[in-house]
């Protein structure tokens, strides 16, 4: 799967997006399948001309004859999601850090995002929203493209409220070497465990538990590819405070639906390693 990566070009986008990605293809014959794992960004997908298949776990794009816009969010999930393209796909993919989408909707994030994937209309309504398409795929160059896409993004912004407390929460979930229990956290941002708990889901889609476990699964990831392939499992299984060996298989397998030997043996890395991905041979 070819793709071509790019990096916010705007100050303020930087804050909030952590790349882009395009990826096109002209060949109707064109297939792929693959495992996209559990992850703390938000993902927002931009198609023209497909259809959408979506099922739990599963989503199908289809490219299509018919000229249309379809925007997909692949929201908070905690197992593999199976992703199947066929036909002519044109597509850009936003990948926004944690509680990034959220300076760009109008809605709470878990009102459009209750699914693994979704139709993300929260801009459909907007008197700009078709311009923007429009000249967004009209443009050949993908440079310009993300031009024309971040001139749209600068005028939804819109800043989250509770945006301070919320970063200040997810940086102690999300800090693997940090022992504190969720009670604790909580009690740091001066909040019950309930309320805490009720602040996550909305904001961010998940449960804090939910939320530290994929933080330690993506850490364990970073610690992989950061060291030789001789480096013990054991010991990357310690550096994202998986307390022992035992529980980290559990988590992988869980999550990736494998041991962590065969996942890291079974992965490709794409948009500068950080996309990862496996493929299905069908």
């Amino acid at each position: 799967m070819k793709i071509e990566t790019f990096y916010p070009e705007q100050s303020l986008l930087k804050n909030f997006i952590q790349y882009y990605y395009f990826q096109k293809t002209e060949n109707c014959d064109f297939k792929t399948n693959y495992y996209a794992f559990p992850n703390l960004i938000q993902t927002l997908n931009i198609h023209k001309n497909v259809s959408c298949e979506i099922k739990s776990h599963q989503v199908k794009i289809t490219g299509i004859e018919k000229d249309n816009y379809l925007m997909i969010l692949q929201g908070r999930f905690q197992l593999p999601l199976n992703v199947e393209q066929e036909g002519k796909i044109d597509k850009l993919t936003i990948v926004f850090k944690a509680l990034g989408l959220n300076h760009f909707i109008k809605s709470p994030y878990l009102d459009i995002s209750r699914n693994p994937t979704q139709i993300f209309e929260d801009w459909s309504d907007d008197k700009l929203y078709e311009r923007f398409l429009s000249s967004f795929f009209e443009e050949p160059d993908n440079k310009k493209r993300i031009e024309i896409l971040e001139s749209f993004l600068l005028y939804k912004y819109s800043p989250v409220q509770e945006g301070k407390i919320l970063n200040q929460a997810i940086d102690m979930l999300a800090d693997v070497g940090m022992e504190l229990s969720i009670d604790e956290i909580a009690r740091k941002m001066h909040m019950n465990t309930r309320t805490f708990n009720r602040l996550i889901w909305k904001h961010l889609g998940i449960s804090p538990v939910g939320f530290r476990k994929i933080a330690r699964f993506r850490h364990s990831l970073k610690v992989k590819s950061l060291n030789t392939p001789f480096t013990s499992l054991t010991k990357i299984g310690y550096a994202s405070n998986f307390y022992d060996q035992s529980y980290f298989n559990k988590v992988y397998r869980k999550i990736t639906g494998d041991n962590p030997s065969g996942f890291f043996n079974s992965i490709e890395r794409l948009a500068d390693n950080q996309l990862i991905l496996k493929f299905v041979e069908k």
